[in-house]
């Protein structure tokens, strides 16, 4: 039985020879593999097309484009387009609890259910987020809007972590920075359409105030799409990288031992390091939205959501080519560059943000600025660049957690705990931002969180390979099912010894 194993393994490693030739390491221990037979070969120009990675990623930012793109749309108008968002921050609130819980699982999860159906659950609950908007606006039933977004928490947790595993793994070298850029920009894209159809129904709205209601239906209609789009995915072991590469699946294991290798990663001094810039980059979606909700008019709220997500796509389609995918430098040096292209601004524009709101609070009445109003670009801006920096800062994450891990499982579990610190990172900031009286509370903790996640981040910067395993002959430090193996030369590959 374990000459067949061997002859299995070794069948594998021959498939997988494009691999060892561009300098990756596999475990030694052929029990580390599921044993999978080589993709079939395309019967046609769309085979071809249809199971290369770059159409997977096209698969998965469409699906951005019709789930949390849409629902950053709603969010984008300021607390939902609500005209008191505090309700709406609860919502949230009770939404990203219910993704921290599914993301936590994500690892055992993926390895039940596959990648593949993760998202088709996922994607099914897209359309839930919308109606909850809509007939709270329409009826005014606080209840469904919480129990809605709840709902919706739970399916996108299932699609999150399958989202991650996809973007960590799929992607080529030399190519992470553009594919990210690519998944970026559909989010933002779908926002850019929200936006544009806010900001046409409510151009001449210049007062404070809730969007109008009949908004919602269309955004509950494009996130309806989401879920026939979802079919489209392909298994992993069924994608072929362009450079030959192909996708690493590790065995399935017992629940036991899943669990174990989950708390294994959890309690690992890497992700221990992540979890302060996990917590920190999606925080301030409470504290902006609200800011934008408090002191913007409608129509002002409206203009933001269109002009924030085609920022975005600009300067992370240029952060991802010129930054992350940088020919000139080594990956080490990359990803400190990329660190301190967003983190520099993003500190700049809280003290910003900081004497904004000081300056507020010492009217008599809060003001409510429309795009004419003489203060509206210096109250807005550093909005603008927040957010900017938000994503770059996500993209970098993403591009970073990349350099260490290399197969959908360990990518389903390590990605599925950064979601799950980032979720509840958004719980408590709309938590936070769902008491009325504590404006100045989520903007300092914002700021604080921002400082705080500095010397995590480049204590993991520094332990960043020079060069990916692709890219040379050694393999320095790669994540194989929780376990790291670091600096194996390639004369211990496990191909010299079967």
């Amino acid at each position: 039985m374990a000459a067949t194993k061997d002859s299995q393994y070794q069948a594998q490693v021959a498939h997988s020879d494009p691999y060892h030739q561009q300098g990756h390491t596999l475990p030694s221990d052929p029990d580390a593999f599921e044993v999978l037979p080589p993709p079939p070969p395309p019967k046609n120009k769309w085979d071809k097309l249809y199971r290369s990675s770059f159409f997977q990623i096209c698969v998965v930012s469409a699906l951005a484009f019709c789930g949390p793109a849409m629902a950053d749309a709603i969010s984008g108008l300021g607390g939902g387009g609500q005209a008191t968002p505090y309700t709406v921050s609860a919502a949230q609130a009770a939404s990203y609890s219910a993704t921290a819980i599914i993301s936590l699982f994500g690892g055992p999860l993926a390895s039940r259910m596959g990648i593949r159906l993760m998202l088709i659950v996922g994607a099914s609950t897209f359309a839930i987020n919308g109606s909850a908007y809509y007939v709270n606006s329409r009826y005014g039933i606080q209840w469904y809007l919480i129990f809605g977004r709840f709902l919706y928490g739970l399916g996108f947790g299932f699609w999150y972590v399958a989202e991650a595993a996809i973007i960590l793994s799929y992607p080529e070298e030399g190519r992470r920075g553009h594919y990210l850029a690519i998944w970026v920009a559909a989010r933002n894209l779908g926002q850019l359409v929200g936006g544009s159809i806010a900001l046409a129904r409510n151009a001449k709205n210049a007062a404070a105030g809730a969007i109008a209601t009949s908004t919602y239906l269309i955004f509950v209609g494009i996130e309806a799409v989401g879920f026939p789009v979802s079919f489209l995915i392909a298994n992993p072991e069924k994608v072929r990288r362009a450079d030959g590469v192909p996708i690493i699946m590790t065995a399935k294991k017992p629940m036991k031992q899943e669990m174990m290798s989950l708390w294994k990663a959890i309690i690992h001094p890497r992700m221990l390091l992540f979890a302060p810039i996990a917590f920190y980059s999606y925080f301030l979606g409470g504290v902006m939205s609200t800011y934008l909700a408090n002191y913007f008019t409608v129509r002002a709220r409206a203009l933001s959501s269109f002009v924030v997500p085609a920022s975005i796509v600009v300067f992370t389609g240029l952060y991802g080519r010129f930054v992350l995918d940088n020919k000139r430098l080594n990956q080490r040096a990359r990803a400190h560059l990329g660190f301190w292209v967003f983190m520099i601004p993003s500190l700049a524009t809280f003290a910003w943000i900081c004497a904004n709101q000081a300056k507020f609070y010492g009217m008599e009445k809060a003001p409510k600025y429309d795009w004419s109003a003489s203060y509206w670009a210096v109250a807005y801006l550093p909005l603008l660049i927040q957010q900017i920096c938000a994503y770059l800062c996500q993209s970098y994450i993403y591009w970073l957690i990349s350099c260490f891990v290399v197969d959908v499982q360990g990518n389903a579990r390590n990605g599925g705990i950064f979601r799950c610190v980032e979720a509840v990172g958004q719980a408590v900031s709309y938590g936070i931002n769902s008491n009325v009286k504590a404006k100045w509370v989520p903007l300092g903790l914002n700021f604080a969180l921002c400082v705080a996640c500095i010397v995590p981040t480049l204590l993991i910067v520094r332990q960043v390979p020079e060069y990916r395993q692709d890219a040379k002959n050694k393999s320095s430090e790669v994540t194989y099912d929780g376990k790291i193996v670091e600096d194996i030369p390639l004369e211990d590959d496990v191909s010299k010894k079967v």
